[in-house]
């Protein structure tokens, strides 16, 4: 099977995914009670709620500047390289309108472009997007977990939300087996895994070293970006800030809506919905289509008593408006840096090739 046919398949069956977690989460949606949420809503919202989630992704961007010149130089006796603020914004705003299009591929676009535009090592710059990552991924974990305490009393809807459905369609007790025979094959493939390495003409090794290794030197990079920056705290109070404009965001449409009356949503609520939102994102739907959806709706109709119309306005608005306004700063971050999508997508094809070629970890 090539390459081609692989990112082919890849892409149709996410969209599949996405096709069928949206049935799943409008099926039963009574579209008129939409509609009239949509009529009735208070549309001044719009402007406070792009103004915090444009000001989170120039957060972003500045945060994303702070590691970026911390990178080593390409000539030492030049001493840092300035990175602009511009076009670290220009980019982060161009790879999210890529992932719309193919999911996790935006994160190379950005940083192609960056790279690109300021003349930068791919692999250092990719390196940094990884911490971002990284820091990201902290703030999510710390934010489930604070969920998790925060909705304690309503564990049994928890379970409903996540663990029901399995068992519904595994049967009693089967929950556990098949658990248990996930860990015995996971066991057993990292054996073989280790087993095939050793031989390093194989396919597993060929794998390692044309795929993981790269990758796992661009995170090392990365990392040492953030030990060797004075501006650490920043980093923290930016990532904070970053976060902050995600509540923002998610508790707005709520004020839209009237939600906040009608079933008492609060900023705390929105905390809560937010991060249970974000595993929905994690799945790799295109722009989490379908799965953002039908996480959110769940979490609405079953953790906070929103009826299901309801839900699905706030699911369908939240996540259709940023797609909206994503693809459109994106496509005018694209135009105003004077590029183009044909020179976008090339440059994300050699950036892909690097990513997959050992000998350009040390070319760059």
């Amino acid at each position: 099977m090539t390459s081609r046919t692989r990112k082919i398949l890849a892409q149709v069956g996410s969209l599949a995914l996405a096709g069928v977690l949206l049935y799943l989460a409008l099926r039963g949606v009574d579209f008129k009670e939409v509609g009239e949420t949509l009529r009735e809503a208070n549309y001044w919202w719009l402007v406070p709620m792009g103004v915090v989630l444009l000001l989170s992704h120039w957060l972003r961007a500045w945060r994303w500047q702070a590691l970026l010149e911390a990178l080593p130089p390409s000539r030492p006796e030049a001493g840092p390289q300035p990175v602009s603020r511009k076009i670290a914004f220009y980019s982060v705003m161009i790879g999210y309108m890529v992932n719309y299009a193919a999911p996790r591929l935006g994160e190379v676009a950005r940083t192609a472009n960056l790279a690109t535009q300021e003349k930068l090592p791919f692999t250092g710059v990719l390196g940094t997007v990884v911490v971002e990552r990284i820091l990201d991924v902290l703030v999510l974990l710390f934010g489930l977990t604070s969920v998790f305490v925060l909705l304690l009393d309503r564990f049994a809807a928890l379970q409903d939300l996540f663990l029901t459905p399995i068992q519904a369609q595994l049967g009693d007790g089967s929950l556990w087996l098949l658990l248990g025979l996930l860990l015995i094959v996971t066991l057993l493939l990292a054996f073989i895994f280790a087993r095939a390495l050793r031989h390093k003409d194989s396919r597993m090794a060929r794998f390692w070293n044309q795929r993981i290794a790269p990758l796992w030197i661009s995170f090392k990079d990365g990392l040492a970006t953030v030990l060797r920056s004075p501006r650490r705290l920043f980093l923290g109070g930016s990532t904070a800030g970053i976060w902050l404009c995600y509540l923002l965001a998610a508790y707005i449409p709520f004020l839209m809506f009237g939600m906040t009356d009608a079933f008492g949503i609060s900023l705390l609520d929105a905390w809560s919905i937010m991060f249970l939102g974000a595993i929905g994102v994690a799945i790799p739907s295109p722009g989490g289509v379908g799965s953002f959806h039908y996480i959110t709706i769940q979490t609405l109709v079953l953790l906070f008593g929103v009826d299901q119309a309801s839900a699905a306005t706030y699911a369908v608005f939240v996540h259709g408006g940023q797609l909206v306004l994503y693809v459109a700063v994106g496509a005018l971050c694209l135009l105003l840096q004077g590029s183009s999508f044909g020179t976008l997508r090339a440059a994300t094809q050699v950036a892909q090739t690097k990513t997959t070629s050992p000998s350009s970890v040390s070319s760059d």
